[in-house]
């Protein structure tokens, strides 16, 4: 019973053994045909084996769109492009906009599903009728199954390249291509970019610089305090990082700062609301004070005026008696001397009673001089505090443009920058997801012949964490003459290209590249934005305005 029990179970175990072969045989055929890069192939797509960028790259030639990432080729599908008299344009493009449920506003509100807009004027990727031979109106059509998967995988800023003929990326490398920031101090050291290292100096206190105080503690032993101390010092706002890491840092600090700026400018203009309301409330209240000893000095400046008036009059009546006495015509009687002596009495009560006026009004004066600098105190008062109030809303505004600027420099940064050198126009353009950052004219060496249109791709760091791993792809390679191939075999001081070199794509590349130096001012603010996902466009061609408008990275016509 024990020996058939036994036997039992290994043939148990054969049995599962040989469904799980069978399982795999069955799983693995699928696999292994959707390897097969023929143009006949059905569209396959694999999950992305890294979260490098994507290329896309569609060959009008094969009908064919491949989508590669930085281990290689992830996905492809047959495609139709644009039938004649609707030919698609090749050369450089970017995803700039991507809807699942689009409508054409140009072919009567057509559908298309997935859609993944490659240039503003109408381009795009979409799900539609795949026949097997060009048949759109300039799209590039996709089946349907597959623009749905592909539009999940993709985003806004992804690379397309269209090209007349075959093309895929290839590794490349070039001193040329910009390098990233080093990671940091320790990479940095290693790669021998560090700075050199500074001596203790003898130098007077107010000569020394911060730059030397924070090199202090490599000379002397420090406490932990003074450590901390010393790293929090602030930096220099305008000095360039010389790290990745220090990159992020400043950048961080440069937020900090902003939003303790903000908050602080936020208190002072709560506290300038505060000291114009208080100001305020003094101000009515001086102004009613003022008021009310305005209305109290009307009566007693009315009665000096009054008083003032009658003094007058009777100065007047005694010096037109006395006049007439002169000449012999007043009356010489005794009712004469009592007329005289009437008038000289009514002379000094008169001027008795505008003294009187005017020392009550002088009192009341006093009193309203007191009331009005109290006014005018409160209304210099208020108006500094409506002053400083506008100041403090200016701030406050400043504060927050400034925190806005630096956290959409932030999110800027966080898209892959793009370089664009034209040698025709004989200028370097530089933009980082869709928003311009640099336009310079930049010298170009002449060469003996058209080189085409190149997309470098920075798709990762590389093994040196300072550097990057590189990927070349050719969107549009004019036949090169034998003069042209012999003088770059010149510059070389070689006889005979290496295999490498034989690729026309590549050689071609590398005489655009040589054709430029990027000046050092522009390729520092490059490298200190640089990622995986930057890209430098080399081109004999210039950028066509009518597609490179706002919202747009580069496009770049190679037919």
């Amino acid at each position: 019973m024990r020996r058939l029990s036994k036997q039992l179970c290994r043939g148990k175990r054969h049995a599962i053994a040989a469904i799980i072969a069978v399982a795999l045989a069955v799983v693995a055929a699928p696999a292994a045909s959707a390897r097969q890069k023929t143009p006949n192939a059905p569209a396959t797509l694999t999950a992305p084996r890294s979260d490098s960028p994507l290329i896309l790259i569609a060959s009008l030639r094969n009908q064919r769109l491949r989508v590669y990432d930085a281990n290689g080729e992830i996905a492809t599908s047959r495609i139709s492009s644009g039938r004649p008299g609707f030919a698609t344009p090749t050369g450089v493009f970017s995803i700039l906009e991507k809807n699942v449920q689009h409508r054409s506003n140009i072919y009567s509100g057509a559908e298309m599903p997935y859609m993944e807009r490659i240039t503003w004027s109408g381009i795009a990727l979409h799900a539609g009728v795949v026949p097997g031979f060009r048949a759109s109106h300039g799209c590039i059509r996709l089946p349907h199954s597959f623009a749905r998967t592909l539009y999940g995988l993709t985003k806004i800023g992804n690379r397309v390249v269209v090209t007349a003929g075959d093309a895929e990326p290839i590794a490349f490398n070039s001193p040329k291509l910009f390098k990233p920031l080093p990671l940091d101090d320790k990479t940095a050291m290693n790669a021998g970019t560090s700075e050199q290292p500074r001596v203790a100096v003898n130098d007077k206190p107010d000569e020394v610089t911060t730059d030397a105080m924070q090199e202090l503690p490599l000379l002397i032993g420090i406490s932990p305090a003074l450590a901390r101390a010393v790293a929090d010092m602030p930096r220099d706002p305008q000095r360039r990082p010389t790290t990745r890491a220090e990159a992020d840092q400043m950048m961080q600090e440069r937020i900090a700062r902003l939003q303790a700026a903000l908050k602080t400018a936020d208190a002072a203009q709560t506290a300038a609301v505060a000291k114009t309301d208080e100001t305020a409330k003094e101000f009515a209240q001086a102004e009613g004070q003022l008021q009310a000893a305005q209305r109290a000095a009307e009566p007693l400046r009315a009665a000096v005026k009054n008083a003032e008036l009658k003094q007058q009059d009777a100065i007047r009546a005694f010096e037109t008696y006395m006049s007439g006495a002169v000449a012999g015509t007043a009356p010489t009687s005794n009712d004469g001397g009592n007329r005289e002596a009437g008038l000289e009495n009514a002379v000094l009560q008169a001027t008795q009673n505008a003294d009187d006026a005017r020392t009550n009004a002088a009192k009341t004066e006093w009193s309203f001089a007191e009331v009005q600098a109290r006014f005018s105190a409160a209304k210099a008062a208020r108006d500094a505090a409506a002053d400083a109030l506008r100041d403090a809303q200016t701030d406050l505004m400043s504060a927050k443009r400034e925190l806005a600027d630096a956290n959409k420099d932030i999110r800027l940064r966080s898209k892959a920058i793009s370089v664009l050198v034209s040698l025709r126009a004989q200028r370097i353009y530089v933009r980082q997801g869709v928003e311009p950052v640099l336009e310079a004219p930049i010298a170009i060496t002449p060469l003996p012949g058209p080189v085409g249109t190149h997309v470098f791709t920075a798709m990762r760091y590389g093994a040196d964490p300072n550097t990057f791993d590189w990927r070349l792809v050719s969107a549009q390679v004019p036949a090169a003459g034998k003069t042209f191939l012999d003088d770059a075999r010149k510059r070389r001081g070689r006889d005979s290209a290496s295999p490498q070199e034989d690729n026309l794509s590549v050689r071609m590349a590398t005489a655009a590249l040589a054709a430029f130096t990027i000046p050092d001012d522009i390729l520092s603010m490059i490298s200190e934005r640089a990622r995986p996902g930057a890209s430098l466009i080399v081109s004999d061609r210039e950028l066509p305005l009518h597609e490179n408008g706002s919202g747009t990275e580069f496009v770049v016509l190679t037919k």
